[in-house]
């Protein structure tokens, strides 16, 4: 089955239960597989235009119990700052930015990126016109 990975955006004054996603109205997740906060660094790397650094993690906040079987980190503003800003003509170069940096780990083509780049930047943008904040939600 591998681990879940749902990208969902709430309100940010109280910390989110988010349990699946079944009580989010879809607009609010992009449900993915495989997608870790180590990834997930490796796209904001990808986004400020820099090497990865495995001091991005720590900007992935934990907002779970570490031992709980379900974990949720919030996501960096300027990530979803600049997921917001990815234009439709921006989404293959993207893409293939995101499937050079996580190459070893996934193993995806652009082909398997484009409509994850796609949904991520609807979502940020839909975070920005609510006033929610972005998180990752992961389960095994």
């Amino acid at each position: 089955m591998g681990i879940l990975s749902d990208f969902f955006i709430a309100d940010p004054t109280h910390a989110p239960n988010y349990a699946g996603g079944d009580a989010l109205d879809a607009a609010d997740k992009c449900q993915l597989k495989s997608i870790t906060p180590l990834q997930a660094a490796q796209f904001l790397a990808v986004l400020r235009g820099r090497e990865y650094d495995v001091d991005l993690l720590g900007e992935f906040q934990l907002i779970t119990p570490e031992d709980a079987e379900e974990w949720t980190t919030t996501v960096p503003q300027d990530m979803l700052e600049g997921l917001a800003r990815i234009g439709d003509g921006e989404i293959t170069d993207i893409a293939a930015q995101f499937e050079q940096a996580t190459a070893e780990e996934l193993g995806w083509s652009p082909d398997d990126f484009a409509p994850v780049v796609a949904d991520l930047s609807t979502l940020a943008r839909r975070a920005a016109e609510t006033g929610k904040q972005m998180y990752l939600w992961n389960s095994l």
